[in-house]
């Protein structure tokens, strides 16, 4: 009989290995009223904004509708900004673009020693070598995995 931790599917083991290391992240920025998925828009935004949402959608593997609902609450908080872009910029006419604000940098910003840290215990957790491996294959894979 199989035990119940043995991993024989790719998907169920990743998302086993996500939830846990998301919870890193989440305990880490929950101080600063944020979750990683949040963390990660604002960064994605603060580093190649003002973006088309379709575009940042696709670059994050995500669907439109997903991005759309995980902006939402940062819309309301004034941190992202929803703004009109140049069609060559938007990937249909449906599409609109999004920025920081102040607000949203600064968040941004205070937020990324809380990122930091757990970047760190992450890679003590799992040992220098293992966390180094494990972003080589993420890296890897997310390139090889582009075709499908």
């Amino acid at each position: 009989m199989p035990l119940l931790n043995q991993c024989t599917c790719t998907c169920s083991g990743l998302r086993q290995l996500t939830r846990r290391i998301t919870g890193i992240y989440d305990h880490y920025l929950s101080a600063d009223g944020l979750t990683i998925s949040q963390y990660t828009l604002l960064a994605r935004i603060g580093k190649y904004g003002p973006v088309g949402v379709i575009p940042l959608a696709a670059g994050m593997g995500m669907d439109r509708s997903t991005m759309s609902r995980s902006l939402k609450p940062l819309i309301t908080a004034k941190w992202v900004a929803m703004l009109d872009l140049p069609l060559d910029m938007l990937t249909d006419k449906r599409s609109f673009g999004v920025q920081l604000t102040d607000d949203g940098r600064y968040k941004w910003e205070s937020a990324m020693p809380a990122w930091n840290n757990a970047q760190e215990r992450i890679a003590d957790l799992l040992g220098e070598e293992t966390h180094q491996n494990l972003v080589q294959i993420i890296a890897r894979s997310n390139v090889l995995l582009d075709q499908f």
